[in-house]
Parts: C-alpha cells; sequence; structure tokens
C-alpha cells in the first residue's frame, strides 16, 4: 500500500526560530521566482493600459464610452477565465495552467501594439486580461505548496509583492518609452514574460501535495470500496468530499461560510481599489493634474506600497495573518479618507496614495497566504480561482460604475467610498474568519 507522503519539512534537528522564518529551499525558490516574476510581468502588461488610455484613446478616436467598455469587458474576460482555470489546475496541476496563463499575457500584449481600432484592441486586452486574471492565484497556490510551513507566508507575501512592483515598473516604462516609441512600444515590451515559460517548464515541478491528492482522487474514483486506500487517504484528505466537483466542495458546511467571507473580503476590497488605481488618470484631471503627474504619484504609491506588503508578510508570520489583515485594513481606510478629502496638489495626492497603498493594498501580503490556508488542497486552486474572480468581478463593476459615480457623487464622495467605506467592508469581513496560526501544516488546518 502507497502511504501518503510526510509533508514535514526539514531534517528533524532544531533550527534557530529566525531561520525557520526565512527557510526557503531549491523548490521553494523556484516557485516564490517564478510566481513573483509572473504577477510583476504580468502586471505590468496588463498595468500598461491604464497608464497609457488617453494616448491611445487619442490617437485611435475612441470615445469615453469605448474606453469604458474595454475595461468592463476586459474584467469579463478576467471573470470567465479566472473561474474555468481553479477547477483546471486542481485537476491537470499547477504548472501546466500558470504556463498557459503567460502565454495568453503575453500574446495579448503583442496584439495590443498592433491594434488599429477599437474591436482590436478590445480582443487583445481581453486576452491579456484572462492571463493576468489566472497567473496571479496559480502562482500563489504553487508558493504556498511549495514552501515550508514556517516560512510560507513571508514567501507568499514576498512573491504577492509583484503586484506593486509591476505598477511600479509600468510607470518607469511609461515614462521612459513613451517619449521614444509611442504607446505602441511599450506593449512591445510586454513580450519579456515569453522567458517565464521556459523557467517554469525547466526548473519548476508539481508540489508534492498536489501529486498526492491527484494519486488519491483516481484511487478513489477507480477503487471506492478499498478500504485500505480509504485508511491512507484519511490522512491527507476527506475521502468523501475528494471527487466532488471542486465548486462544490467550496459550499459544503465546513468551507461554506469562509469562502463567502473571503469572497465578499475580496471583491469590496478590490471595487475601491479599481475604480481609483484603473481610473487614476481621470481621478488627477478632476483635481487639474496632468499626465504626467499621475505617472509620478503611481510610482510613489507602488513603490512605498511594497514595503507594506513585505511587513505585513513579515508581521503576519509572527503574529498573525488574519490580525495584521485587520490593523492594515483599519488604517488603510483612513488613508484612503485622507486621499479623497485632502488632495490639494499632487505631492498630497502621492502622500496618500504611498499611505493607501502601503496598508489597504499592502495588506494582500498577508491576505493571500492566510486565504490559501482556509482551503484544503484538493480545492485550494478552485478556491483561490473564486477569490481571483472576486478582483475581476470588483473590476467589472468598476468600469460600470465610476464615471457614474464621481459625476453624481463628486470626486470626493467617490473616492472616499472607494478607498475608504470598502477598505472598512473588508475589515468587518475578516471578524468571521477562522484565526489560523502561523506555520501549522496545511493538512492540520483542514483536510
Amino acid at each position: 500500500m502507497h502511504e501518503p507522503r510526510n509533508f514535514k519539512n526539514g531534517s528533524g534537528k532544531e533550527t534557530a526560530s529566525w531561520k525557520k522564518n526565512f527557510s526557503l529551499g531549491k523548490t521553494g525558490l523556484m516557485v516564490t521566482l517564478s510566481s513573483f516574476l509572473g504577477w510583476t510581468m504580468v502586471n505590468m502588461d496588463s498595468s500598461f493600459f491604464s497608464n497609457i488610455y488617453p494616448l491611445i484613446q487619442k490617437d485611435l478616436h475612441l470615445s469615453d464610452w469605448m474606453i469604458s467598455s474595454i475595461i468592463t469587458i476586459m474584467a469579463v474576460a478576467g471573470c470567465i477565465a479566472t473561474l474555468i482555470s481553479g477547477p483546471l489546475s486542481d485537476y491537470l496541476g499547477r504548472k501546466v495552467i500558470f504556463q498557459w496563463t503567460i502565454a495568453f499575457t503575453a500574446i495579448g500584449s503583442a496584439l495590443s501594439a498592433i491594434s488599429g481600432g477599437y474591436f482590436a484592441l478590445l480582443i487583445a486586452r481581453c486576452l491579456t486580461m484572462a492571463g493576468n486574471a489566472s497567473e496571479w492565484m496559480i502562482g500563489q497556490v504553487m508558493v504556498t505548496e511549495g514552501t515550508p510551513k514556517e516560512s510560507r507566508g513571508w514567501w507568499t507575501g514576498v512573491a504577492q509583492v509583484g503586484w506593486p512592483v509591476g505598477w511600479f515598473l509600468t510607470s518607469i516604462v511609461v515614462a521612459v518609452l513613451v517619449p521614444a516609441w509611442g504607446w505602441r512600444g511599450v506593449f512591445w515590451f510586454g513580450l519579456i514574460p515569453v522567458a517565464l515559460i521556459l523557467l517554469t517548464r525547466i526548473w519548476v515541478k508539481e508540489s508534492d501535495r498536489f501529486l498526492e491528492v491527484k494519486r488519491i482522487r483516481e484511487q478513489e474514483k477507480s477503487h471506492p470500496q478499498d478500504h485500505k486506500i480509504s485508511d491512507a487517504v484519511t490522512k491527507v484528505v476527506d475521502k468523501n468530499k475528494v471527487n466532488q466537483f471542486t465548486y462544490r466542495q467550496l459550499f459544503n458546511s465546513d468551507l461554506r461560510s469562509r469562502t463567502i467571507l473571503l469572497w465578499v473580503w475580496q471583491f469590496f476590497y478590490n471595487y475601491g481599489l479599481y475604480a481609483v488605481a484603473f481610473f487614476l488618470p481621470s481621478i488627477a484631471a478632476a483635481h487639474g493634474f496632468d499626465l504626467k503627474d499621475t505617472w509620478i504619484i503611481n510610482a510613489w504609491g507602488t513603490a512605498v506600497g511594497a514595503i507594506g506588503y513585505l511587513l505585513a508578510a513579515f508581521l503576519g508570520n509572527i503574529f498573525g495573518r488574519r490580525e495584521i489583515s485587520k490593523i492594515w485594513l483599519l488604517l488603510g481606510g483612513i488613508a484612503g479618507t485622507c486621499f479623497a478629502f485632502l488632495t490639494h496638489n499632487p505631492a498630497q495626492m502621492a502622500f496618500w496614495w504611498s499611505a493607501y497603498y502601503f496598508f489597504t493594498v499592502g495588506h494582500m501580503g498577508v491576505y493571500i497566504p492566510y486565504m490559501m490556508e482556509n482551503f484544503p488542497t484538493r480545492t485550494r486552486g478552485t478556491g483561490s480561482s473564486l477569490m481571483s474572480f472576486a478582483n475581476w468581478g470588483a473590476l467589472l463593476l468598476a468600469g460600470i460604475t465610476s464615471q457614474l459615480m464621481v459625476h453624481s457623487l463628486g470626486v470626493n464622495i467617490a473616492t472616499f467610498l472607494w478607498l475608504g467605506v470598502a477598505s472598512w467592508i473588508a475589515f468587518l469581513c475578516s471578524f468571521g474568519t477562522p484565526k489560523i496560526a502561523p506555520g501549522k501544516e496545511l493538512e492540520d488546518i483542514i483536510k
């Protein structure tokens, strides 16, 4: 009889606590590096559009509603892609789906560079968003399952820093390439992620956790009455649920409440963020600032935000990820409120955007590993992608409502609702989710 693998890391020898908190190993290094680079690169490709759409709009003679519709339909593409990619990663593997997401992003960027009109640009951006939406969570699942239990919160947070780093590099790339090559040259830069496919194909392996659950699923399906298999299964996974459709598993009694609360948490936070981040040029213009001011504001916010991610990840690995999330969201809502009402010049906007990024956006340095720990390996890819669906559903709502809210409520009230109230709604959701002590084996949290 094939016994389940022992997932505990290390040789059993005592090591210093600080060393355990940062241990990684070769497998952990490769999945963390791949996830970080992937998230950085695909986020760059995605955020290029939000930084230069006024230039594209002018060159291709696109109306305001055309730009809004592109962002809205991009969100629909992201929603569909992430709902499909999650179950595929739970059945086919994390690695192969990760590679496809990178390919979609790169192809979409190249097609964006040669777009000559509305429909061509729409198709290109949807391909990019499909890859971007799916890559985020698949990469984080790889890190969660491939790093040691003592340090996975830290390294998952490090990989997640690819988000602000991607936005920061976008600001630099746009500032350098637009004057020299125009907006099309920016999208040609987006072909760089193709190299990451080669990296993952050669050096990244599927996690033992996924391979074990895959083996168990196949054995349970072919030999459901084999009690020897069932005895082995119960040590790693709930044998009564392993062959259920993964989305159904998320709404069984053991996962239902955390699935719903984590989804609402993610949805409201992202709705507020995207309503401002994707339309920051328009919000800056409403305050009388120009497009170049927006690039500088974004650069400051995302650079400072990266520190918020890392500090949250570090503290979460000591005091608990849910607890640090609460503090970051509470303070981030205060910073967002100040952004809404205390912005009178570009420097003030940059300061409060940086503070909001440090706390509210930075809380993702602990939300992601915490969320991953709330789902068992048998459905971790699906659960994570459902959370990613919340992101792109939030972007969809932001695309539909942002202009309407600014025109009906004014830019100050609208940004207060997006950056202040939305952060506090996420903060309240955290009270209903379970407390998980750092450093526990994933299988000891939930099977």
